[in-house]
């Protein structure tokens, strides 16, 4: 499952020696801040079509420098009523205009692999968050990377935070 979701957000924030670290956050801020953003964009789906929302309450650490900073990452999946559709067009054109410019924030609307639009979203500290319907139309996905941020000493990278 880790590298499944490794592999969705690879390249949502930057991921290099240049990368901005947030050096005071600890694991547990990170994931307050990716799941907060997340919870913000799950509220952009029409609520009359919506079954539920399923936040993760558990994720990963993946390396966002070379030199031992970490992102936490995450995922929520919004289920979508029976018989009914998001438009994913205007959604994520709709998530782009409202956080493009916003407070550090730079978005764009990118293609998925199946050819459909997935709003692309680098926060401070190369924060970064994807958007984008199920493959099954059945729901909405939001994959998250939290901010980059130093693991603090006696902690592991490895494991469930």
């Amino acid at each position: 499952m880790a590298a499944v979701l490794a592999l969705t957000l690879a390249g949502c924030g930057t991921h290099d020696e240049g990368s901005d670290v947030n050096q005071p956050l600890t694991v547990e801020e990170a994931k307050a801040v990716a799941q907060s953003v997340e919870t913000e964009l799950a509220a952009f789906i029409p609520p009359e079509i919506v079954v539920s929302v399923d936040q993760r309450p558990s994720g990963v650490l993946l390396r966002c420098r070379a030199d031992g900073a970490y992102q936490w990452t995450g995922a929520t999946t919004v289920r979508i009523a029976s018989g009914k559709r998001v438009d994913a067009k205007s959604l994520t054109s709709e998530i782009v205009a409202a956080y493009d410019g916003r407070n550090s924030f730079v978005a764009a609307v990118e293609q998925t692999s199946d050819g459909e639009p997935r709003a692309h979203i680098v926060g401070p500290d190369s924060a970064g968050y994807l958007v984008s319907e199920n493959p099954d139309r059945a729901g909405v996905r939001i994959a998250s990377f939290s901010p980059c941020f130093e693991l603090q000493e006696g902690l592991s990278p490895g494991g469930s935070y």
